[in-house]
């Protein structure tokens, strides 16, 4: 678990005793091809790291009658997701599907604030991390929303 850990995108840099802390909260889950790990607006009591597979955050939209996701990122091992665990108010913006079969492991909210607060340290240093993938998902949702409009404006001048 610790070199799964160590590889990834919040955790690459830490110590041994830090991954250590971490590695003694980790909850290891498997998932289907086509199971959600979470929906959007599910409370967000943990936060994930993607260790083998595939997962899909996407926007659920009512398309023609019927529910579609539009999957906004794709997530491979090392990738993190459902950050909303450490930010308020603690629900999902998006929902996570496993694209093929894969396996993330889980670090409870309450137990990873914890170990955040125990190491100032470290806190900082996955918070910096968190923040990062917030602005990386930030400016692929305005290119999504800026393909949009621009599209709908050009329907528009050609209606």
């Amino acid at each position: 678990m610790r070199e799964v850990l160590r590889r990834s995108e919040l955790f690459a840099d830490l110590d041994d005793a830090a991954l250590e802390r971490f590695e003694g909260i980790a909850r290891p889950k498997a998932l289907r091809a086509e199971e959600y790990l979470f929906l959007l607006g599910d409370s967000a009591d943990r936060l994930y790291v993607v260790t083998s597979g595939r997962l899909s955050t996407c926007l659920p939209l009512s398309l023609h009658g019927s529910m579609q996701d539009l999957t906004v990122e794709s997530k491979v091992p090392g990738e993190a997701l459902g950050w909303s665990a450490l930010v308020r108010p603690y629900r999902f913006t998006l929902s996570a599907r496993a694209t093929e079969p894969s396996e993330v492991v889980g670090f409870p909210r309450q137990e990873l604030v914890r170990v955040l607060d125990e190491d100032q340290r470290v806190g900082v240093l996955i918070n910096r991390r968190i923040a990062e993938i917030i602005g990386h998902r930030l400016l692929k949702m305005q290119a999504m929303w800026g393909r949009e409009l621009q599209r709908a404006v050009a329907d528009g001048l050609g209606a």
